[in-house]
């Protein structure tokens, strides 16, 4: 069972601007209704030849800058949303997680890319909130630990006594946690400590203050990069993903109000078109995610972004999709966890389009 009680957030990373095309799935048995079927006011072309316009309207989608929510700042870059027909909306980049989340739950951008459980989470303190479109399945997580540690990659018993940094209640703290009560082991006997952002991460690291950490992309790579770190534990490897990972999964995911999403239907639709479309080009040619990542950090190395890039391809979805299944399973770990009190039904977690 897991015992811990934690709460959620998201790490920042950097990133910047790119290039994409097209490409997307039907749902599966399990999957939501598309919105875009239910939806036809959504980027038909005119006699003309031109786009339909959906709506004039301006619409912002708010996201810390982690390198999650690349195949968002992606389809903005590239005006693929202004091809699905809506040629006002703007990526906002926001400080936190936290942050995206009130400012969804305030009515000041209409989608937020967010962890999973902030929607329910909101939903249950009384503002529906539903996810629109998975963008991750998987938490692009792993663990790396000094490079003179002497600790050997994978042996979780190794970890008792030494001091491990996490951002506290994202993925980055429920990673390694979860781990290691598949193994066994007991949580406690690893002293976990706060690291907020990626920076705190490298520089803790770094100094010796701790023994490694839990990061989200592009922090472990980085740190591997340089000299100064190993990898310990990589769940974006997918061998790890399908040993030790519940299958399906959903991790991060578009959300928008319910109230807006109901309303909106044709909306919903043509942003998760966009968005489908830069996540098939990413899939098909990741140098246009590197290449993005690498135009608005070219102080990093190149060959970082294209392991991080590497990694998050594996985390990232091929359609948007949300499967009950991968609802279940998410939600029945945070509630064992305690991040969640109870699981939502599928209908009122998901916008089905209806």
């Amino acid at each position: 069972m897991w015992l811990f009680t934690i709460a959620i957030a998201l790490v920042l990373a950097a990133c910047g601007g790119g290039d994409a095309g097209t490409s997307s799935s039907p749902a599966g048995e399990d999957a939501t209704a598309d919105p875009a079927e239910s939806a036809s006011a959504s980027a038909d072309a005119t006699d003309d030849g031109e786009t339909a316009v959906v709506t004039e309207e301006q619409i912002q989608i708010g996201a810390s800058g982690s390198n999650s929510w690349l195949p968002i700042r992606i389809a903005a870059e590239n005006g693929y949303f202004a091809d699905a027909g809506l040629p006002n909306l703007q990526f906002v980049q926001i400080g936190s997680a936290p942050d995206a989340a009130n400012a969804l739950a305030a009515g000041e951008i209409q989608f937020a890319g967010l962890a999973f459980e902030r929607a329910v989470l909101s939903t249950q303190q009384g503002r529906h909130v539903q996810c629109v479109m998975s963008i991750q399945d998987t938490p692009p997580s792993s663990v790396v630990v000094a490079a003179d540690s002497g600790i050997e990659p994978g042996d979780w018993e190794s970890l008792a006594g030494k001091t491990i940094g996490v951002v506290q209640g994202g993925w980055s703290e429920i990673v390694p946690k979860y781990l290691m009560q598949v193994a066994g082991l007991d949580v406690d006997s690893v002293q976990w400590t706060s690291t907020p952002n990626t920076g705190a991460m490298l520089s803790a690291l770094q100094g010796g203050q701790i023994d490694g950490f839990s990061g989200i992309e592009p922090a472990q790579r980085q740190a591997i990069a340089e000299g100064y770190a190993e990898m310990f534990f990589d769940l974006e490897d997918p061998e790890n993903l399908e040993e030790f990972w519940p299958d399906p999964f959903q991790a991060t995911c578009l959300q928008a109000q319910a109230e807006y999403a109901s309303a909106n239907p044709e909306v919903v639709a043509a942003v998760r078109e966009a968005i489908v479309r830069a996540l098939g080009e990413i899939h098909s040619d990741p140098s246009i995610a590197v290449d993005f990542a690498a135009d608005a950090a070219p102080d990093v190395d190149r060959s970082v972004w294209e392991e991080s890039i590497a990694a998050l391809e594996v985390t990232w979805s091929e359609d948007g999709e949300l499967s009950e299944e991968a609802i279940a399973n998410v939600q029945e770990l945070l509630v064992d966890f305690g991040i969640l009190e109870e699981a939502l039904p599928y209908e009122e977690a998901v916008f089905t389009g209806s």
